[in-house]
């Protein structure tokens, strides 16, 4: 499964990357000197730099978190999280717009460690089942989550729970992710 996912996770960049060049839209960032990723390539131009997804040279591990809680993650987690750093992607569910979260680099993936955590142990203080935000939508209130016991895929609104399930797995849900043009740094929303 977790080959699955990460497979299906480097076709969803690749159609995002393919989709934003159709539009001849550059990715670009503005440089921070103090939050790089190896995303980042090329010169700085006029403050900004070009980004784009890139594979992990070691995965992470959700190991630390799981041994916190005393617990097991489904194993969609590790793999959706810990083999890439990118900048969070513009798409759709069959009509529902969300933007896919991802590390940027690896001070970043260990605040979405943090983040995860506080998550999963809100859930636990409202005896709701247990999930890993994936995406969040327009809704504040609404994120895409994956179920820690089954491995679907569900819409949840925080603080009730899944109000509907998306995809059975992953790895489906990302494969039929459709990309959405990226915002353009400094636009209002940005």
């Amino acid at each position: 499964m977790s080959d699955q996912v990460v497979s299906a996770l480097s076709a969803f960049f690749e159609r995002w990357l393919r989709y934003q060049s159709s539009r001849l839209l550059p990715l670009r960032v503005a440089l921070d000197p103090d939050w790089v990723s190896p995303c980042l390539h090329g010169p700085v131009v006029d403050g900004q730099q070009c980004w784009r997804p890139t594979l992990r040279q070691a995965p992470g591990s959700m190991a630390n978190l799981e041994s916190a809680l005393n617990t097991r993650f489904h194993p969609a987690v590790a793999a959706f999280y810990g083999h890439w750093f990118s900048q969070p992607l513009q798409a759709s569910f069959k009509g529902l717009s969300l933007t896919l979260l991802q590390p940027w680099n690896e001070a970043d993936y260990e605040r979405l460690q943090e983040n995860l955590l506080a998550h999963w142990l809100m859930q636990r203080r409202l005896k709701l089942p247990e999930s890993h935000f994936l995406a969040t939508t327009r809704r504040d209130d609404r994120v895409i989550s994956l179920d820690n016991l089954s491995g679907a895929v569900q819409l949840e609104q925080l603080g009730v729970g899944c109000v509907a399930v998306l995809a059975t797995d992953l790895a489906t849900f990302l494969n039929r992710l459709e990309p959405l043009v990226a915002p353009v740094p400094g636009e209002v929303g940005d």
